[in-house]
């Protein structure tokens, strides 16, 4: 994965531009593979849009709902809702019936779909999540590392891929959170993390996330420790491989008051700065 270490910005410093894939709506590029046209996007549906026929594309895509109603395939999605739709999925009559914002994660360039070859095995043995409520599942307070058990966790799993393990979830830590004696080991994966944060807040190494950050991060990069004052809720991925925690021999302090200290490329650059505390939607 080429994508540049960006960790972390407050979204609501990005302006909304004129999406260029997708005609007559705006978004955020979030990340992107300029190799291989993978990217994430906040993306922002007028009240009324309306895409009628059969849209597939080239790449499998994860999408998130944040805010607004909108239809695909006669399905009606509203906030929390998400999807995952393989390569050459039906995407039929896409309906915002009033302002919409969501995330959507493509694996490639969103090319329109006329059964490529690498497309088709994309999507072989990957098969389609149409539709899924997250209010309507449970948080899953059992399987967590014992070395996070400080947070407080809970998980919803919104999708494990399959054929690489790669693991789409929601996550919670509680409020008040914080290491024993405010020192803790630091984390890594083998995989890149991609986060979106939907709620509260989350201290760790870099500052303090709040709604609407956003990072993705490199394997085998330490990170941490963590603690939460109000309690938090984000949308995470670890992308092509399994969720695997590595931690270092060593301790490090935790602090509420951490200073703020970005990984941004030069394309983010002008996000950074003073953190928004309005809406991000």
């Amino acid at each position: 994965m080429a994508r540049p270490h960006t960790e972390f910005y407050q979204t609501q410093n990005q302006p909304w531009v004129s999406d260029v894939r997708f005609d007559g709506l705006e978004c955020k590029i979030l990340s992107l593979d300029e190799a291989t046209g993978a990217y994430t996007a906040l993306q922002r549906l007028p009240d009324g849009y309306q895409a009628e026929g059969n849209y597939p594309s080239a790449a499998n895509e994860e999408f998130y709902v944040l805010s607004g109603l909108m239809h695909i395939n006669g399905l009606e999605y509203t906030p929390g809702c998400y999807g995952f739709f393989p390569a050459g999925h039906a995407r039929l009559d896409w309906l915002a019936l009033e302002p919409t914002i969501l995330i959507r994660f493509f694996d490639s360039a969103p090319d329109p779909f006329d059964n490529q070859p690498e497309a088709i095995e994309r999507a072989r043995h990957r098969p389609p999540i149409p539709y899924l409520d997250s209010y309507r599942m449970q948080w899953d307070t059992r399987l967590h590392d014992p070395k996070l058990s400080h947070l407080g966790l809970g998980r919803k799993n919104l999708r494990v891929d399959p054929i690489t393990g790669q693991r789409t979830f929601l996550f919670i830590t509680s409020p008040q959170t914080h290491p024993a004696n405010w020192r803790a080991p630091k984390e890594s994966h083998p995989t890149p993390e991609e986060a979106y944060f939907l709620a509260g807040d989350l201290t760790g190494d870099r500052g303090t996330m709040r709604p609407g950050a956003y990072f993705w991060r490199p394997a085998h990069i330490p990170h941490g420790p963590y603690g939460s004052i109000s309690g938090s809720m984000s949308l995470i991925r670890f992308i092509e491989g399994k969720h695997i925690n590595y931690w270092t021999d060593e301790n490090f302090v935790f602090q509420y008051r951490e200073e703020y200290k970005p990984i941004l490329p030069d394309a983010h650059a002008d996000y950074a700065g003073e953190i928004p505390s309005v809406c991000p939607f």
